[in-house]
């Protein structure tokens, strides 16, 4: 009961998921977004994991990185991102990654309550990632195929994520764009359905002030949602033009405190409002997390504020494939 609750209060937080399949697609893939506020697609420094969400940040200079993450959720509900990027004699460089997430194991019940067996709920993502860059310009392509599966029944599809970047000469200012989650339905959980796909465009900027070592990233998403979508749990309150404004933006700032330490803070109006209580908002909403490099592994942890009682923790870890291999 604690795990179907747990799993239950996920959905209700996943953007729009009683409109939307795959929503877990929404969710962020590294430590790094989850603690900049959830979305992020301009911040282009050669980090490879940022490729997930716009492919447009891939680059030569993330060839031979190996990421992971594992996202611990509530009652055994757990998350995992593997990805390296690599280059090939004919196509160049190119990303391959998966992700999975395993909700854990439920009781079957018959139609009086009475347990008669056992099933899981698990979902996954295998992508690929390929970019483009001339000049200050960078395009960049993300195939994916996604799948959901609740006991014996599930679905699957075939997405594309198509993403586009301008970094300024002098590196000061990025401002990224990517249409997410475009694509088809290959199987559904049943026949004669159509379970709509968690399509979106998102919008970013990242600004670094001379002399100052932060960066400042804003980032627009649901842009294709109504107000009454994204106030669909409460159609009946009373909302002001900033709060409308805000519930499209995604706030986040990182610190850089050398080049082996950086501290990050964000924060996400959106989750902020939905998931407030009549008490207070309780810290819904915002994201934390920490940078410590040493030598060739960059270490990673993140604290996103999901509601009220609680969050999510993201730890990751980047290196290269010849630290790989030195172990071995």
């Amino acid at each position: 009961m604690k795990q179907l609750l747990t799993l239950l209060s996920l959905l209700i937080w996943l953007p729009l998921a009683a409109q939307q399949g795959f929503s877990f697609l929404n969710l962020p893939a590294n430590a790094r977004v989850a603690a900049l506020g959830g979305y992020a697609v301009s911040m282009a420094d050669g980090d490879l994991s940022m490729g997930y969400h716009n492919p447009a940040l891939l680059s030569d200079s993330t060839i031979g990185q190996v990421y992971f993450l594992f996202n611990p959720f509530m009652a055994n509900i757990n998350r995992y991102n593997a990805v390296t990027q690599f280059k090939l004699s004919k196509f160049g460089p190119m990303s391959a990654g998966v992700l999975f997430m395993d909700y854990g194991m439920f009781e079957e019940t018959d139609v009086v309550g009475n347990v008669v067996g056992t099933f899981k709920a698990q979902d996954y993502v295998i992508y690929l990632g390929k970019s483009h860059t001339v000049g200050p310009f960078s395009l960049g392509l993300n195939i994916k195929m996604a799948g959901s599966y609740i006991s014996s029944t599930g679905a699957t599809a075939l997405l594309f994520d198509l993403g586009g970047l301008y970094r300024s000469p002098d590196q000061s200012f990025s401002v990224g764009m990517v249409i997410k989650n475009a694509g088809f339905l290959v199987t559904d959980f049943s026949p004669g359905q159509s379970t709509p796909l968690p399509f979106d465009i998102e919008l970013g900027t990242t600004i670094k002030p001379q002399y100052m070592p932060v960066r400042f990233t804003f980032t627009s998403s649901n842009l294709m949602r109504s107000q009454d979508e994204l106030f669909a749990n409460d159609p009946y309150q009373t909302v002001t033009m900033a709060n409308e404004i805000f519930r499209y933006l995604n706030l986040g700032s990182a610190f850089v405190l050398g080049e082996n330490v950086e501290l990050i803070l964000g924060y996400n109006h959106r989750r902020n409002q939905e998931l407030r209580l009549d008490q207070g908002a309780f810290g819904a909403g915002l994201s934390y997390g920490f940078m410590i490099k040493i030598k060739d592994y960059e270490l990673r942890y993140t604290n996103m504020k999901i509601y009220a009682s609680g969050g999510a923790n993201f730890f990751s870890i980047k290196t290269n494939a010849t630290a790989i291999k030195n172990i071995f």
